[in-house]
């Protein structure tokens, strides 16, 4: 309970201190939010309809002041409204929000299958295969791996969509293009770590008793790399979260990354504010996720 609670209070210390920084950049960027608005709307900003509007929308108050007033709108769900169109931002956000999730998903599980796959055989083609696309693939940006994938799998051989986010097949290949990269970093980590399992003096003895490799890695070697590759697989997965924008752009798959390079194209200051705080709430909750598998698989990180 003691660490439950000591984590939690981590979490909302840096949960805070995002909150201050994501208020801070998008407050402090060039331009005036009121002539912006004003101009997307089709009216001519004068000096009294800018006053007026900053008035409104209380930017004439102390920073401190609108960012205590900003953090309770965001504490009951109010993400504030787009420049663009006046619509409430966590509608947009909430409507794309679980096109991203599924996106991660998907690629969380490439990832994980194939890190799992290529450390069950290390020495098997397979898993050398595996482990060398997954390295050559990581050393690429995301972007010239997704063209790849589009050019032969969807252009050449017509064989998935090229993008889009309808039909079970549209996710295949941003999934991939997501998915290998991270699948390189978690498939180097569970081969070393279950190699030295396998090395264990407890673990040779069950397999001299005449226990079957493949008991030996899933009953005691897997148990024992849980660790580290619950602490890898946290952080593999916020980088899957954080790093969907850019696939989610080629592949124009419907989240809230596309959302977001479309706000920063318009200057769309609040949508991108949301993005932001949604994507770095969402990376914290993850760690701290991970944090918790990994105390429950570890009992020693529970120790103060």
């Amino acid at each position: 309970m003691r660490f439950l609670l000591r984590r939690a209070m981590e979490t909302l210390l840096v949960l805070l201190v995002l909150s201050v920084l994501v208020f801070l950049l998008t407050s402090l960027a060039p331009g005036d939010p009121a002539e912006e608005i004003l101009r997307r709307g089709g009216i001519q900003p004068t000096a009294a309809s800018i006053a007026a509007l900053r008035a409104e929308l209380g930017l004439e108050l102390p920073l401190p002041v609108r960012y205590v007033r900003w953090l309770s709108d965001v504490v009951r769900g109010d993400l504030g409204l787009s420049y663009v169109d006046r619509s409430p931002v966590t509608g947009e956000i909430l409507s794309r929000l679980p096109a991203t999730l599924r996106l991660a998903g998907a690629a969380a599980l490439v990832a994980a299958g194939l890190a799992l796959l290529a450390s069950l055989r290390p020495r098997g083609l397979g898993g050398r295969v595996i482990t060398a696309v997954t390295v050559v693939v990581a050393s690429v940006p995301p972007y010239i791996v997704g063209i790849l994938l589009i050019s032969v799998v969807a252009v050449g051989l017509r064989a998935l969509p090229t993008g889009g986010g309808s039909g079970p097949g549209a996710v295949v290949l941003p999934a991939l293009t997501l998915g290998l990269a991270g699948a390189a970093t978690l498939t180097r980590l569970l081969r070393a770590d279950l190699g030295q399992a396998l090395a264990l003096p407890f673990v040779r003895l069950a397999a001299a008793k005449g226990l079957s490799a493949r008991r030996a890695v899933t009953v005691h070697a897997l148990r024992v790399a849980a660790p580290n590759a619950i602490t890898a697989g946290g952080a593999v997965l916020a980088d899957l979260v954080a790093g969907a924008v850019v696939v989610e752009t080629l592949f124009s798959w419907p989240g809230v990354g596309q959302l977001a390079i479309s706000a920063i194209r318009q200057r769309d200051v609040p949508v991108v504010q949301a993005y932001v705080l949604v994507i770095g709430a969402a990376t914290v909750l993850l760690l701290a996720l991970a944090d918790l598998c990994l105390a429950a698989a570890d009992p020693r990180v529970r120790r103060p």
